[in-house]
């Protein structure tokens, strides 16, 4: 079951292993603390939940951010408060770090170890900024 401990959010839109049902709606079965849907957002690639909408956060003022890493590929980011249905990976560095003052590893799906983006951190904040295209709302 995904948890959030911060927020004390339960829900469960998946089989139990993390992979959402086939033909369920994102909605059924989910147990929630607070009013209001929670719409779940899910890995490409095996469809394990990764995080929430109500998860979205602003960083340096905007949700979306898009950049390009040292190889000059592109990557459009969301930016997310937790999302745990990802494992950080990797040493923390700040080479090539895209938001000033961040360390920076990578974020990968809990279930399939698909690349889906990195997690940001500084003294006293941390967020997740994840590849929209390897993820499906």
């Amino acid at each position: 079951m995904e948890t959030a401990t911060s927020t004390s959010y339960w829900f469960r839109a998946d089989d139990g292993r993390g992979r959402r049902r086939p033909g369920q709606p994102v909605g059924q079965g989910q147990r929630q603390e607070q009013t209001g849907p929670i719409e779940a957002i899910y890995c490409k690639v095996c469809g394990r939940v990764v995080t929430s909408r109500d998860r979205k956060i602003a960083v340096q003022g905007s949700h979306l951010h898009a950049f390009f890493n040292p190889a000059g590929i592109v990557f459009e980011l969301g930016c997310y408060s937790l999302a745990p249905g990802c494992q950080r990976a990797g040493v923390a560095t700040s080479d090539f770090t895209w938001f000033a003052g961040y360390l920076w590893r990578y974020a990968l799906c809990r279930q399939c170890r698909s690349h889906l983006g990195w997690f940001f951190a500084r003294s006293g904040h941390s967020f997740f900024g994840l590849i929209l295209a390897n993820l499906i709302e």
